[in-house]
């Protein structure tokens, strides 16, 4: 069977990366890992659709490149948009591709496994960064770090499949002359493109650099009144001038203002609510839009911007996983009562 329906589609993603990469707007500083991923999501797909439909191999020495890069790519614009600007130190991660021109003129038979390799190094790099849950994500707003959280980790856990396929592919060779390649890497890309797409859609990178507090030494007890006192001051800073309310408000912008680190703010809101730093905020959110709810008769989409929600999902279910129905559900039964 001929692989050629699947091409156009291979384009189409290929468009689709391009038009994110338009959204984005003109180059900027803290955002040229994003647009670079995005170009190179699209090169990579225009590839697949010239080897695979149209048999056209004069640029297969291109393939391997663009395979290895964009598993570090994903992994910097993670750190971009996530933790804030990336350091120059970190463009050690673009070594893959100096390791790829080695062996592309040296010894082309470890291309394969270097590709392999690189997607699983970093998908199992981005899980890692992730361990700690929402939390990682400091650079989000808390709002939304539920949703990031998940795509991120659903692009980690894709990064390693795909480590899994290209394994697949290069035993379709050995094993079978490549007849089922065609369609492995054209379905390979598709994911991939499809995934980084709708993580990229989501997450933007930080407009300014992030602002570290330092930590304080591992030495330092932790014991309870300790964390009692982080978690009061970090308290009276979310009440303060209705901090809890900004939209945009993240963990580092929180951290900044209560003068403590990341990592301290989150243990103490943890110990002490038994959340996360996001789950905790909008949990006062949600109780501020209650009032509002059962004060008048103003919209609820109005009432879920004024609680620092952006979107009426995301505010619907915090609602129900805090008050057990939906907004417009537990105003009815508060005016029934």
């Amino acid at each position: 069977m001929s692989p050629m329906p699947l091409i156009p589609v291979t384009f189409l993603f290929g468009l689709l990366c391009l038009g994110l990469l338009y959204r984005l707007g003109r180059p900027q500083a803290r955002r040229w890992v994003f647009q670079l991923l995005l170009l190179l999501c699209a090169w990579q797909s225009l590839l697949v659709g010239l080897r695979y439909g149209y048999g056209l191999t004069q640029f297969n020495g291109l393939q391997p490149f663009g395979a290895v890069a964009i598993p570090p790519l994903t992994y910097l614009a993670f750190l971009a948009s996530t933790q804030g600007r990336l350091r120059w130190r970190e463009l050690w991660h673009l070594t893959p591709l100096c390791l790829t021109l080695l062996a592309s003129l040296r010894a082309p038979f470890w291309l394969d496994a270097l590709i392999v390799v690189t997607d699983l190094g970093y998908g199992a790099a981005l899980l890692y960064a992730l361990r700690r849950g929402e939390n990682a994500l400091q650079q989000v707003p808390l709002a939304e770090s539920w949703l990031s959280y998940r795509l991120w980790r659903g692009l980690g856990m894709l990064l390693v499949a795909v480590a899994v396929a290209e394994g697949v592919i290069v035993l379709d060779f050995a094993y079978f002359a490549g007849r089922h390649a065609a369609m492995l890497a054209t379905f390979d890309n598709l994911l991939v493109a499809l995934s980084i797409c709708l993580v990229l859609s989501r997450s933007r990178p930080s407009e300014t650099p992030a602002e570290r507090v330092s930590e304080l030494p591992d030495s330092v007890a932790e014991d309870e009144e300790r964390l009692a006192e982080w978690f009061d001051l970090v308290q009276r800073r979310l009440r303060q001038d209705d901090l809890y309310l900004e939209p945009e408000l993240n963990l580092a912008r929180l951290a900044r203002k209560a003068g403590l680190p990341a990592r301290r703010v989150s243990q103490a809101i943890n110990r002490h609510t038994g959340m996360n730093v996001s789950q905790y905020v909008n949990q006062l959110r949600i109780h501020q839009a209650a009032q509002w709810l059962l004060a008048g008769d103003e919209p609820v989409t109005d009432i879920m911007q004024r609680a620092g929600f952006t979107t009426k999902s995301n505010f619907n279910r915090e609602f129900l996983r805090i008050q057990g129905v939906s907004p417009s559900e537990w105003r009815r039964e508060q005016q029934v009562s």
